[in-house]
């Protein structure tokens, strides 16, 4: 994503799902960039105290960047966002005083689905019962 004139962010609130009304997200932002194709998606933004090197979240890969481990709460929390929103993309900034780290995340519909069978497990088999 590059930044300029033409991207804009605005404030999103709290988001409840229109076919699972027992799921709802708050994203950080949603966000308008005409040269991602679909133009709309969602900024989430972590400030850790830490370097970036010291966030148990980010992983790095063999040339030195930065991703984001599909293992953590916070990849699991933006597959929700995107799920609930019904947007494909997400960028993932992480940000401290020293340097930062933007990523784009792609909704994957599979780690999705094995995410809600859960949710909805738990909500149906324990949450109600």
């Amino acid at each position: 994503m590059v930044l300029n004139e033409e991207v804009n962010f605005y404030p999103c609130g709290k988001i409840v799902s229109p076919k699972s009304p027992w799921l709802a997200a708050s994203p950080d932002r949603k966000v308008y960039c005409p040269s991602v194709a679909p133009p709309y998606g969602l900024l989430e933004i972590k400030c850790p105290v830490n370097s970036l090197n010291d966030c148990i979240y980010l992983t790095k890969n063999e040339s030195g960047s930065f991703h984001l481990k599909e293992t953590h709460k916070y990849f699991h929390q933006i597959m929700m966002q995107m799920a609930v929103t019904g947007l494909e993309w997400c960028n993932f900034l992480v940000w401290t005083p020293e340097a930062h780290h933007l990523e784009l995340i792609c909704f994957n519909s599979d780690a999705w689905q094995q995410m809600k069978d859960k949710l909805d497990a738990f909500y149906f088999d324990y949450y109600l019962a």
